[in-house]
């Protein structure tokens, strides 16, 4: 077993705190897999597809998570003929030509926050907050896959 390192206890600790259990309750999220520092989560849209997410959760919750779209079955990358599609807001998020797609395009991601010092104060709903966790993360990415502007694979 890993060594029970003080972001990975934060992040055992989140898992079974109410909000996240609420998430998988509702059917929203589920955990997949853990391979610390990476947990793998299924997310299901507003048509019932279920995308994977997977973050990196290293030095949680001082350090923002970093994340994108993952194929379990291939244990890479999502191809790109799977990413979900939508409007020009949904797909400013979910965006193929960003990092390499390792990473989603919204200020609760430490890899596109970097550069992009403005966001926190032009999106405050969408400011990293360490007490709500990883589950922030997760809200944001069903919400937007449960919005108007997703339209489907």
């Amino acid at each position: 077993m890993a060594e029970m390192t003080p972001d990975r206890a934060m992040f055992e600790r989140d898992l079974a705190a109410a909000p996240f259990l609420e998430g998988v309750a509702r059917k929203r999220w589920a955990l997949v897999t853990v391979s610390w520092p990476y947990a793998l989560f299924a997310i299901t849209a507003r048509d019932g597809e279920i995308f994977h997410l997977r973050i990196n959760l290293d030095g949680y919750p001082a350090a923002l998570p970093t994340g994108g779209l993952w194929d379990p079955a291939t244990d890479a990358i999502l191809g790109t003929d799977r990413w979900p599609k939508g409007d020009a807001v949904f797909g400013s998020v979910f965006r193929r030509d960003w990092q390499g797609a390792t990473a989603l395009y919204f200020p609760l991601d430490r890899v596109s926050l970097n550069g992009h010092h403005d966001w926190p104060a032009s999106y405050p709903h969408l400011r990293w907050q360490p007490e709500k966790g990883f589950v922030q993360y997760l809200g944001e990415t069903h919400r937007l896959l449960n919005s108007r502007g997703y339209h489907g694979i």
